[in-house]
This record gives C-alpha cells, structure tokens and sequence, in this order.
C-alpha cells in the first residue's frame, strides 16, 4: 500500500474528503500513545485516558500537531487532574476548544499539503467567479432566447425565466469560499484507505459532535452531554440549553383555552341559527380534539419545564463557556452574549446562562478582555440562579484556573 505511513490526522482529513473533523482528535491521540509519546490507560467502562510523558534528551522531537496535542491534554488538567479521557479532548468546553482547533486543522493541512494530498482552498473572488458564470450564462441564454424567439416560445421562455429569478433568493446559502481540495494523488489515498484493514479506527462516524460548527458542540438550543473534571474525577454532565423550551408555558395554555372557547362558541352560533339538528359528532369531536391538543403537547412539555428548578444555589465548576454576538439598526450596536455552562455536583447536571453583555458600536474593533476572561473552564463558582429562567441572581467566583495560559 503506497500510503500506509500517513499519519492519523491526515488520514482523517482525507476521510474527510479535505476536512479534518473532530474524530481526528482521538486517531491522533491514540497513535501518540502507541508511538510512546503519551501514556494511555483503560478504565473498567472502557474508557481511554492520556496523560503527558516528559520529555528526555533522546526523545524525538514532536511534530506541530503533535506539540498542540499535548497543549491541548495540558489545558484540560488545569483542575488539578493529571489525565484526560480522550473524549474530554473534544469541542464540549467552548471557545477555548475552537481557538485551538484552528491550529489543528491547519497543522494537518499544511501536512497533508506538504506531501501533495491537497491543494489550498481557492481565492473567494476567484470562486465566487467560478460560481457566478453558470448563472450568467443562463440567463443571458435565456434573454437573448426571448428576444428573438416566436410569440409562442416567447411565453414558454418566460414560465423558465420567472422561477429562475425567484431561484436568485438563495444566493445567500452558496458559499463563497472553497476548502481544500483533495488532489488526484490524495484521491487515490482517501480510495486505499477506506479499504485498508485499519479503516475501522478512522471511519467517521454519522453524528460527530461539533462537526457542523461550534454551536453543534454546546447547549445553545440542544441539551449536550460535557465532559467534566470538577472534584478532581472526570465524568459525563447532562448540561441544559441556554434557549428556553418554546412550548409548555402557562401563557399557551390561557391560548387553548380561549381558541377552544372560541371554537366552541362558534358551534353553538352555527348550531342555533343553521335550523337543523344540532351535529352531534361536532358536539363530540370539539372536546375530544382539545383534550388531544392538552394531552400530546402541551402536558408532555409542561412536565418537562417543571422538571428544572425554578431557584437554586450551589457551588459548582464552569465546564463550558462561549459567546455570541447580535446587531441592532437603532441605534447601530453590536452586543457580545458571554454565557456559561455551570455544573451542579448535587445533581451532576449542568445549566447554562447568559452571564454577561457588552455593547458598542457597530463595525467596532473594539474588545473587552475582562468580560471574555472573567469566567474559564475549570473556574470554581457560587451561584444563586433560576435554572428554570436561564436567569443568574447573583455569581462569585471562589477558586480561579489560571489566566496565563
């Protein structure tokens, strides 16, 4: 096999079709611990762990992926831990993750690059041309056809020309830039290695956490599970959306109610004034669909949101963090969202918040450090909150990670 000595992470970009994926994080990880240059262990549950091994005078040198593989597993043993479950090195801690990802992805790129498996991902001018000529081409075919064409073929024309300029409002979902792009020699590779004998250990699997962007990885509309360290002892967090759910509140209840209220008025005027007998299946069907709508939606959601706490306080370890940003026309603002994921030991569930904002004005460069470092992963918090209102009362942090990192 001509490329049987590939190295896991560009083995992973080229199952990848050019893109390294999450996945890649734990083939890396596990060919560091087999080439000795981390220290691996299963636990009972089958569970892998790493931890750093120190270097000596006669080790070899690590390679730019490597040397970020190793400051990654040291970022995440800043709570007093000294080993890391491989899955723990993945995207579930928020910004700090995606700040080093860039790094690793281009590390492996400039690999694969190096060895001729990809090309470098185009110029967006130079795509957004490629990409603009087939629809000018097509119109400007369909135009010249319409001006010289019969009345008949004229009107067919148009019927085509019509739904193709509606077809113009999507525009904005093609996108402008191209990736990397795998070349004839990497092609070949990609080809051997999905039918090597260790194609299993790269196989990407259907549902990989974070590989559609960072929000796939944190509790922002979706519960997520996050790995967690706080107590010293690494274990799963069931960690709760930052959006409120969007149905089961009283307030679509009183809806229902008067909708059903309303229908039922209804009826009986039709009732009343049709001068027939009264329907008797409508009569049935009204109730019956109410307490259908009641039962199969709204109760079934309704438990779910009791279910969270309404007020709570603990002490507890942030264990994800991330932020975001909305626009405002009046007056022109961009508002940066800080937000948390905070675990409670009692409960060992996690809820995330909003936990600060700062405004200023748009297309400002402007930054505020204080703000985006006043919580990290790991940090050691006392939190009075409304779970249930993703609402923060009052925070104070009680033991800090380190800052310099």
């Amino acid at each position: 096999m001509k490329y049987r000595m590939l190295t896991a992470g560009v083995v992973n970009l080229l199952m990848g079709d050019g893109e390294t994926t999450p996945k890649g994080i734990e083939t890396t990880a596990l060919e560091m611990v087999r080439a000795g240059r981390l220290q691996g262990e299963e636990k009972a549950d089958g569970t892998v762990t790493v931890r750093i091994v120190p270097q000596t005078a006669d080790s070899a040198p690590l390679r730019p992926v490597e040397e970020l593989m190793v400051e990654r597993i040291r970022l995440r043993c800043r709570s007093g831990v000294d080993r890391v479950p491989i899955g723990a090195l993945g995207p579930g801690d928020g910004d700090e993750f995606w700040v080093w990802w860039r790094g690793f992805q281009n590390s492996v790129r400039n690999e694969a690059t190096a060895l001729g498996l990809i090309r470098p991902a185009r110029n967006k001018y130079v795509t957004l041309l490629y990409r603009g000529a087939p629809f000018a081409a097509w119109f400007g075919a369909l135009w010249a056809s319409v001006s010289w064409s019969p009345d008949w073929m004229r009107i067919i024309l148009t019927v085509v020309l019509v739904p193709s300029l509606l077809g113009l409002l999507r525009l904005s979902d093609v996108p402008l830039e191209s990736g990397p792009r795998l070349t004839a020699a990497g092609r070949q590779a990609a080809r051997e290695w999905r039918t090597h004998d260790r194609a299993g250990e790269h196989r990407l699997p259907k549902r990989q956490v974070g590989a559609a962007g960072p929000e796939s990885a944190l509790p922002v509309r979706e519960p997520q599970r996050i790995w967690s360290s706080y107590g010293r002892s690494w274990h799963v967090v069931d960690a709760g959306p930052l959006d409120t759910p969007r149905w089961g509140h009283l307030w679509q209840l009183v809806l229902l109610a008067l909708a059903v209220c309303a229908a039922f008025g209804a009826l009986v005027a039709v009732t009343l004034t049709a001068h027939r007998p009264a329907l008797a299946w409508e009569w049935d069907t009204a109730p019956l669909l109410a307490g259908v709508l009641l039962w199969v939606l709204w109760l079934p959601a309704r438990r779910r949101v009791l279910a969270v706490p309404d007020e709570a306080s603990f002490r507890g370890a942030v264990i994800s963090r991330w932020d975001y940003h909305t626009h405002y026309d009046d007056p022109y603002t961009d508002v940066t969202h800080y937000c948390c994921s905070i675990e409670d030991p009692a409960t060992r569930k996690a809820w995330s918040f909003e936990v600060d904002q700062w405004s200023r004005p748009m297309f400002s460069r402007e930054a505020n450090p204080e703000l985006k470092d006043r919580f990290r992963v790991g940090d050691v918090v006392d939190v009075h909150c409304s779970p249930r209102r993703r609402k923060i009362h009052q925070i104070s942090v009680v033991e800090a990670v380190s800052r310099t990192d």
